[in-house]
């Protein structure tokens, strides 16, 4: 069963879900992209206390909590944290970015990391529940 600690997190990470798809809908695709991103890394940080009893940790980098938490995970998952890892700094920084983000990342850009956060996000919470 999940504490109330682990299911706030899982909240709040479908929250970041549900900002990605409004910055997309609203022609914000540099923070829609950040969000989508961020609803991945705040699940997957609960997965640390569901999956494997230690507390989450102080990281960033999808890749290496998915091989944390789950180790082998389906190559079709796996493509979308590589895909979406690197977008942490570049979706935020005009230098990671190599120029204004907001200039940098298009709405279909936008559209397709929120398809594959949303994708990857169902399987990730499944995993979850399947424990539980």
């Amino acid at each position: 069963m999940l504490s109330d600690r682990e299911r706030s997190w899982i909240a709040d990470a479908r929250t970041e879900l549900v900002a990605a798809n409004v910055l997309a809908d609203n022609a914000i695709p540099h923070l829609a992209i950040f969000h989508a991103r961020q609803a991945l890394e705040k699940l997957l940080k609960a997965g640390y206390p569901i999956l494997r009893s230690r507390p989450m940790p102080h990281e960033h980098s999808l890749q290496a909590m998915v091989h944390d938490v789950f180790g082998r995970i389906p190559e079709e998952i796996w493509q979308i944290i590589k895909r979406l890892n690197p977008f942490y700094m570049s979706t935020r920084y005009v230098d990671a970015a190599g120029g204004p983000p907001s200039e940098r990342f298009g709405l279909d850009d936008a559209t397709e990391a929120v398809t594959m956060a949303q994708e990857a996000f169902e399987w990730i919470e499944a995993q979850y529940h399947a424990k539980n």
